[in-house]
């Protein structure tokens, strides 16, 4: 319940924050508005991170420290230069115990896929910030609802194609916490 609060926060906190970007750029002399050509409007990704599961546990329930391998594909939709709509999948590729935080009991989630409608707010050249909503499905398992935020940092290579590394978090409703720290390239056409 307590994360229930934190979700509109980062909403808020994501959006009032690109506002701002545009209103101090509209108040540094630019008020026409200029349309600017992006070199591509798609754009994909491929990632691959280490996930971080907060509430991890073994196979009789004690607490442990867990780490699985991930990958991650993310197609963006670039509305301009600096606003992008797009689908970020996650692939956890490992079965994990965690404790259900409703339940108390241990369940055992199986190579979970995880993905997520994202917004991504991208200030200057190389920084991106993205937030969005999804949920995480297993087969034959429960559901669980995803909001997740993620930073980017990347650099052109050259010919649209980027390198970038990324760390996100995701926030299980009523479940777990995941945290990854990946590497990946990206490729815009």
């Amino acid at each position: 319940m307590k994360n229930f609060y934190l979700f509109p926060l980062l909403f808020i906190l994501f959006f009032s924050t690109a506002a701002l970007s545009i209103a101090q750029e509209m108040q540094n002399g630019e008020e026409e508005i200029e349309i600017e050509e992006v070199e591509g409007k798609h754009s994909i990704a491929f990632v691959l991170g280490h996930s971080r599961i907060g509430q991890g546990r073994d196979a009789e329930g004690k607490k442990q420290f867990t780490m699985v391998p991930s990958l991650a594909i993310d197609y963006n939709y670039w509305i301009s230069k600096k606003f992008a709509l797009g689908l970020h999948t996650d692939f956890l590729n490992e079965n994990f115990f965690i404790e259900s935080e409703s339940e108390g009991e241990i369940i055992e989630r199986e190579r979970p896929i995880a993905p997520a409608v994202m917004g991504t707010f991208k200030p200057e050249e190389h920084w991106s910030f993205a937030l969005g909503f999804g949920g995480e499905f297993v087969a034959g398992g429960e559901t669980y609802f995803v909001t997740r935020v993620a930073i980017e940092y990347g650099v052109e290579i050259r010919n649209g194609w980027e390198v970038l590394g990324v760390l996100t978090q995701d926030f299980r409703a009523n479940a777990y916490n995941v945290t990854t720290l990946g590497l990946g390239i990206a490729k815009v056409f």
